[in-house]
């Protein structure tokens, strides 16, 4: 196990940088193209999905709306993703009125090249939308960490170094009309989701003042996230967590529900179950041990809490995952 190191009641950043990246090593993103629009002003449409869902804008530009937050504007190069998913609008001006994107895809149909032409007369804009499909178990704590849109910018805009090379790859695809072109793209947006992912941690890791980020940072709570992440197999109690970073009991177990939004152990049991599904998936251990690696006193205790929280035993998630991905 990662040894983290609790100095003056600080998190080390080292710690810090360990915890994120476990959790970035948890990401199992499958992404599918469901339409390369190409649409001229005026236009809009809405996009009523329950998934999370990516745009990349190849050209023009367009407006990104979400309930209870300002508008986004996206140029060129831009690469935005909703991880949890929810209706949105994205059209040309806020003006416009937006119609149901599954709806016009109907009435208008895809040309031969698989693009999708509709709108005006006016501005072109490009589009590549996509869904993302993530591993129930092995997402979860990712997605709660995660603001409700990722606006990654391109050409347009400050534009992040990795960017620029993967839009590039796209944009050779789409303009080169090769078959399975969508499937290429659809691998593309899997690497920038990882990547838009990582900024927004590390970007934010130090600035942002509520949620899982805050509490990674605070020097109580902090120490005690490393400390369950990297030791999940300890036999924490609330006691001992406090006690492991001399606090009392009642302040340890309220900052923690104030900063995480769910107390210690519960949290704690998410941790142990995103440890375990990581281990079905990737090797062939015994249940036994994989039981005990992520803090399980029995196989009878890991099994149950496993089904009771995700529907289906060890076993079963373990034979569903091979025969998806042969591995």
């Amino acid at each position: 196990m990662t040894q983290t190191n609790v100095r003056n009641g600080s998190l080390e950043v080292a710690g810090r940088q360990a915890v994120i990246a476990g959790l970035l090593r948890s990401i199992r993103v499958r992404s599918s193209v469901f339409a390369r629009p190409e649409l001229r002003a005026p236009w809009g449409f809405t996009v009523v999905e329950e998934g999370a869902a990516f745009h990349i804008v190849t050209s023009g530009r367009c407006v990104l709306e979400i309930a209870d937050a300002a508008p986004i504007g996206l140029a060129e190069g831009d690469f935005v993703v909703l991880p949890r998913g929810g209706t949105h609008v994205v059209r040309d001006a806020r003006t416009t009125r937006p119609v149901l994107l599954d709806g016009l895809l109907k009435a208008r149909g895809r040309a031969k090249d698989g693009v999708f032409r509709a709108g005006g007369a006016g501005a072109a804009t490009g589009l590549v939308c996509g869904r993302m499909h993530f591993e129930d178990v092995s997402s979860l704590l990712l997605l709660t960490v995660l603001p409700p849109v990722i606006h990654v910018k391109g050409n347009g805009g400050r534009s992040a170094p990795w960017l620029g090379a993967t839009m590039e790859r796209a944009a050779d695809e789409l303009n080169a009309g090769r078959l399975g072109a969508d499937v290429v793209i659809a691998r593309i947006a899997d690497i920038l989701f990882i990547q838009a992912v990582a900024a927004y941690l590390e970007d934010n890791a130090d600035t942002i003042q509520s949620g899982w980020l805050a509490a990674l940072r605070d020097p109580r709570i902090g120490p005690a996230l490393a400390l369950l992440h990297h030791q999940p197999d300890r036999g924490w109690s609330v006691a001992s967590l406090a006690n492991e970073l001399g606090l009392s009991r009642s302040a340890f177990a309220a900052r923690f529900a104030q900063l995480v939004g769910e107390s210690p152990l519960r949290y704690l049991a998410r941790v142990r179950l995103n440890v375990a599904a990581a281990r079905l998936r990737s090797s062939d251990e015994k249940m036994s041990s994989i039981a005990t690696t992520a803090g399980y006193e029995s196989d009878s205790a890991f099994n149950k809490a496993f089904k009771q929280r995700y529907g289906e035993t060890p076993g079963h998630y373990r034979r569903r995952y091979s025969a998806r991905t042969g591995v």
